[in-house]
């Protein structure tokens, strides 16, 4: 459960490709390959160069599997072809030699190791060296031998891959507090592991990124919100409705969740008994979002074709007495019951379209496009853009102007050196030729504007520099 809405955060002793290398250790060592995808782009978009990448994936297997790393180097391979695809050339980075022929391996990472620890290593590794040597030999050999003989990456570059990739996986701790005392010596400093919990906060969960915060003696953040609402409904509805009312229920219900990152749940119930008592759980993640979900569409929707169905009500505030337990209850929901994390909801009657990946580099999170035209001969190209919560394009300008007509959802629009706009569904914004815009949606909601394209045959876009996290959230 991600009740914690966590703020990304402008990291200043991390630079931008240690940010990355950081991001794509943990994604590979958790899994999660559909945001490898997004990642890879952002590091080749940054500078990193692609033996950098392929390095620090190979390095992985050692650490989080084979399954684990070839996956992620299968999502790299595609990334790349992508890429080439569109005429974009990254950096190759330094000659990834593969042949180590060092007469004696297992004294070469030995000695490896010795200058990573800081203390005399022996041979075998007294433990699990003496009880299993073969395991001692492929760790000297292989890993600190071969793997860590690469110049591609630094001692310190490998240790924040390392210490990066263990942090998102549980049960691990001890091996991770190991790590982490290399990588001091190979400089990684305490400000830097500090903001490396954020970055696993965001990519993995806030449950690992506190594991993080106790290896390195930092205070846990809370799992939950401090002024996170739950809060139980009591509605008695009138018999005769009672269809209708579900039927509208379950639909603004649905909508809530998957549409505002906020909502952590609307679980509806009704007396077996008696059914038209119905009781409501519904879990805000924090004020703010639960006074957000009041203004949205759905609930107003809601509130105003059901207000004459409904014979009394109670709201009944409450306390979690356990969040500990809250969060497990939510976890084993998710592994009864398998939802696909990445269906878009319904937004708008428009179809939503496939993933923007042509201009994804222009985007911050996730855009979806579906064009709608096709008679060339009329020369109006129209377009349903949809942006998943959160994300925005960056500042750039139509030299034959746009029109968008918001469908869905909550966005935002600004123009340079003016002040954001909210914009909701009927808004309609008229962009003029070279005006330097940002648009997307807000953080708590999807949205949807249908992008209709001026002067087609000399339109041409301008795309400039991303969209700031200040600049982003005071619109907000």
């Amino acid at each position: 459960m991600n009740a914690q809405t966590i703020e990304k955060v402008t990291l200043k002793a991390l630079n931008s490709h240690q940010q990355n290398l950081a991001a794509l250790s943990a994604l590979t060592a958790s899994g999660n390959t559909e945001e490898l995808k997004i990642v890879f782009n952002a590091c080749l978009d940054g500078g990193l160069a692609i033996n950098e990448i392929k390095e620090a994936l190979v390095q992985l297997y050692a650490y989080c599997g084979f399954p684990r790393s070839l996956n992620a180097l299968g999502v790299f391979k595609t990334v790349l072809d992508e890429r080439a695809t569109k005429g974009i050339k990254d950096k190759e980075g330094k000659a990834i030699v593969v042949e180590n022929t060092t007469s004696d391996k297992y004294e070469q990472g030995r000695k490896v190791l010795e200058r990573l620890t800081q203390t005399p290593q022996k041979k075998p590794a007294p433990g699990f060296g003496e009880f299993a040597p073969r395991a001692d030999s492929f760790l000297k050999e292989h890993l600190f031998a071969d793997i860590f003989g690469s110049d591609v990456l630094s001692y310190s570059q490998r240790e924040l891959v390392t210490i990066s990739a263990l942090a998102a996986m549980p049960g691990v701790e001890p091996q991770l507090k190991a790590h982490i005392g290399m990588g001091k010596n190979t400089g990684i400093t305490d400000d830097q592991l500090k903001e490396l919990t954020l970055i696993i906060d965001q990519y993995i969960s806030r449950v690992q990124g506190n594991v993080l915060r106790k290896c390195i003696g930092e205070k846990e953040q809370p799992l939950l919100a401090n002024d996170m609402m739950v809060r139980i409904s009591e509605i008695e509805i009138i018999p005769e409705f009672l269809e209708q009312y579900r039927t509208i229920l379950k639909e603004e219900a649905a909508a809530s969740v998957n549409i505002e990152p906020g909502v952590v749940a609307i679980f509806p119930m009704f007396q077996r008994e008696a059914p038209n008592q119905v009781r409501i759980v519904e879990i805000y993640a924090e004020k703010s979002a639960y006074e957000h979900h009041l203004a949205t569409p759905q609930f107003k929707k809601y509130k105003e074709t059901t207000l004459k169905m409904v014979k009394s009500l109670k709201l009944v505030d409450m306390d979690v007495l356990d969040t500990q337990t809250m969060v497990a209850i939510f976890g084993k929901l998710k592994n009864i019951k398998m939802e696909d994390k990445n269906k878009i909801p319904f937004i708008s009657e428009f179809p939503t379209g496939n993933e923007n990946t042509d201009f994804a580099r222009y985007f911050i999170g996730k855009s979806y496009v579906a064009p709608l035209t096709s008679h060339k001969e009329l020369n109006v190209p129209i377009a349903n853009v949809t942006f998943e919560p959160g994300c925005r394009n960056n500042w750039h300008s139509h030299s034959g102007g746009q029109i968008l007509i918001v469908v869905g959802g909550e966005g935002l629009y600004q123009e340079r050196g003016k002040k954001p706009r909210h914009i909701r569904v009927g808004d309609i914004v008229e962009i003029g030729p070279n005006v330097e815009h940002w648009h997307g949606a807000t953080a708590n909601s999807w949205f949807s504007h249908l992008a209709i394209m001026c002067n087609p045959q000399a339109n041409e876009n301008k795309w400039l520099e991303p969209v700031s996290e200040d600049v982003y959230k005071e619109a907000n």
